[in-house]
């Protein structure tokens, strides 16, 4: 049954969808933001300068820099932007490594006016300049070691070099509520990315959210990089509350016990990560000691569905009172619009909205549909972001009027999720309406990929699907000439970041077909792996020209082939491949970051040794690995010693733990 939109009666204000009549504690609406205009975030952190200047606020790398530092930093990268000509309305592209550079290079962006537009340094330079290039910047911020890479004919502003110089930080440029304030890029449908522009004040009025909800000063630890959304809740949050944001490098975030250990060592008290990255670090938590995260009050996990079994792990590990909060938002809401704390096991939802947000559960008529039932989730209120830059038409499909908000203007954000509001009036989420995934955390449009898939030489048609556990994306194409599935994906990744390609692309001759002539994507994910595995072309970075023939097979014929088809042995248990070639890399066998540290437990538990996470990612062929461990290469832990079997029954009695998890879980 569907019910009418809603009115109010006189004087009062409108009903929202869920039927309730718009007070704090109606489920649909959050808790109004206090009265007046909240504060932009860059005047905020240039407050804490002038009020506090010498406490804490970025260490990153194993150095600190406090609030006047912090300020003087931005005011010279602010001026040097100034001088090239940037101003109000700019967009300044920031080419980051995750350091305190990169915090002075986004805040010197906001001071000098502009809106700036992170490139993760990571993206194969082809789509760094695609990203770039259509943002129209004006001028470039860069900070560590970025390389090379592709970048536009503009002024480039090296963040780092202006650390110490004798530039005089200008007055800050000021900027209005509807000026833009940043560009963050999401998958799109065409196989373009499209660039979600976020104002001052739905930046500003999502901040203040996250502190009515999170109050006091954190020390938060920073893991996601800076093109991903979630940096803008560790970054603002932390920084306009006056607290200390500790950025992880690239090869910390690789390595769960370096995170661990960062948290001791600078008694961190709030961390945000995706559910799967979580898992990960209470694994190392588990080896190490789970006292390292005794200074944790609070972890926050957003950005993919919460497993019950990963809720029963947080709350065994810690002795003490650790919150945990499963957040929901897209990027088109400015990072989040609902939320819910745990003290304790509890079934799984996306909470209620938060501070200043409206959550409508609609039918495909825009109307609202009583609690219990599934409807398309719409969301409203102030951190509802501009649209998308240069896209008038996707913005127009997106983005509505608002019939439900309190004041005429509104607009709301159509999500795609579908949800419903359950008996506790909690928001269940229940999957998306499209072909729209979530791959480790990353918002992907399984058309983005499939539409650049189609761009490439002799490709005629793609279907791209998540696997099982939606750790990766496989690939089906149809090309008469049959080219080698692997040279697709390698000229595929100079397009693409790593997450959005294919582990696995299988060419086929024809797909099999619904009643109405489409794709069937059901029956292609059921489809068998191929038998053989394709090896790309070139060598390896890290190991001599690969050779389709030499597999790590079991059976020892001397010490090092031993040792090399134990090595094999653990790759077969990752990745569940029949045949591992010597000398291909683990990422072109449908290897991904996680499933890295599934190698390191397996490799632990067939060798007796393991290297640690970052050793892996710069050793990843079986031949490389095989030859670390076989050195004692200064990466690799000494779990060696001799102690070979005690390590395996440790691995072996760590899986034992999770699995008697999943199964309390379940119950």
């Amino acid at each position: 049954m569907t019910i009418s939109t809603p009115t109010a009666p006189a004087g009062r204000r409108p009903l929202d969808p869920a039927g309730h009549d718009g007070s704090p504690a109606d489920p649909g609406c959050g808790t109004p933001l206090p009265g007046g205009r909240p504060g932009l975030v860059h005047d905020l952190v240039a407050g804490f300068a002038r009020t506090d200047p010498h406490r804490t606020a970025v260490v990153a790398a194993g150095r600190s820099i406090d609030y006047r530092t912090l300020d003087g930093w931005a005011g010279r990268i602010a001026a040097r932007l100034t001088a090239a000509g940037i101003g109000r309305g700019s967009r300044v592209g920031v080419l980051a490594a995750p350091s305190t550079g990169m915090v002075a290079a986004v805040l010197g962006v906001l001071r000098a006016g502009a809106a700036f537009v992170p490139v993760d340094p990571a993206n194969p330079p082809l789509r760094t300049a695609e990203l770039l290039d259509g943002a129209g910047v004006a001028a470039v911020v860069t900070a560590g070691d970025v390389g090379s890479g592709t970048l536009p004919g503009v002024p480039v502003v090296p963040a780092d070099a202006e650390e110490h110089t004798d530039t005089p930080a200008g007055p800050p440029a000021g900027a209005a509520p509807d000026d833009p304030a940043y560009v963050i890029h999401t998958s799109g449908s065409t196989g373009r990315p499209k660039g979600v522009l976020v104002e001052h004040g739905q930046l500003a009025a999502s901040t203040l959210a996250r502190r009515l909800v999170y109050p006091g000063a954190p020390v938060f630890l920073l893991v996601s990089p800076l093109a991903f959304d979630s940096s803008m809740a560790g970054l603002w949050g932390t920084l306009t509350a006056g607290g200390t944001l500790v950025v992880a490098t690239s090869e910390e975030v690789r390595d769960p016990e370096a995170l661990v250990r960062i948290v001791e060592r600078h008694a961190v008290t709030m961390l945000l990560c995706v559910p799967s990255l979580y898992r990960v670090v209470l694994d190392a938590a588990d080896r190490l000691g789970p006292t390292r995260l005794r200074s944790l009050d609070t972890v926050v996990v957003a950005g993919e569905p919460l497993p019950p079994e990963l809720m029963n792990r947080h709350f065994a590990l810690r002795g003490g009172p650790v919150a945990l909060v499963n957040e929901y938002g897209p990027t088109e809401a400015t990072v989040w619009a609902s939320c819910r704390r745990y003290d304790e096991p509890g079934a799984v939802s996306v909470g209620r909205p938060v501070p200043g947000a409206r959550l409508y559960v609609l039918d495909e008529q825009q109307r609202p549909v009583p609690p219990g039932c599934e409807g398309e989730l719409y969301i409203g209120g102030a951190g509802v972001a501009r649209g998308y830059l240069g896209l008038p038409e996707a913005t127009a499909r997106a983005f509505h009027d608002d019939p439900f908000a309190p004041a005429p203007g509104g607009r709301m954000y159509r999500t795609g999720d579908l949800v419903r509001w359950n008996a506790d009036g909690m928001l269940d989420f229940l999957g998306r309406r499209d072909h729209q995934v979530k791959i480790r955390g990353h918002r992907i449009e399984l058309g983005h990929v499939e539409a650049r898939l189609c761009e490439l030489p002799g490709v005629r048609e793609a279907v791209v699907v998540p696997d099982a556990e939606h750790t990766a994306l496989a690939g089906y194409v149809l090309a008469p000439s049959r080219p080698a599935a692997a040279l697709l994906r390698t000229r595929l990744a100079e397009l693409l970041p790593a997450v959005m390609v294919p582990a696995r692309i299988t060419v086929l001759d024809a797909f099999p077909r619904t009643v109405n002539g489409k794709a069937d994507r059901a029956a292609l994910t059921a489809l068998p792996e191929p038998v053989s595995v394709s090896v790309p072309t070139g060598a390896p970075a890290d190991g001599p020209p690969a050779t389709a023939g030499a597999t790590a097979q079991p059976g020892p014929q001397t010490a090092d082939g031993d040792l090399t088809a134990r090595v094999g042995d653990a790759w077969r248990d990752v990745l569940a491949v029949d045949t591992v070639p010597r000398d291909v890399n683990f990422f072109d066998l449908g290897g991904h970051s996680l499933a890295m540290f599934q190698l390191q437990d397996a490799l632990e538990a067939r060798t007796g040794t393991r290297p640690s996470v970052v050793a892996l990612f710069r050793h990843t062929t079986v031949t490389a690995q095989a030859e670390l461990i076989r050195t004692g290469g200064a990466d690799a832990d000494a779990a060696r010693g001799g102690d070979r079997h005690a390590a395996a029954r440790r691995a072996r009695a760590l899986r034992a733990e999770r699995q008697r998890a999943g199964r309390e879980a379940a119950k």
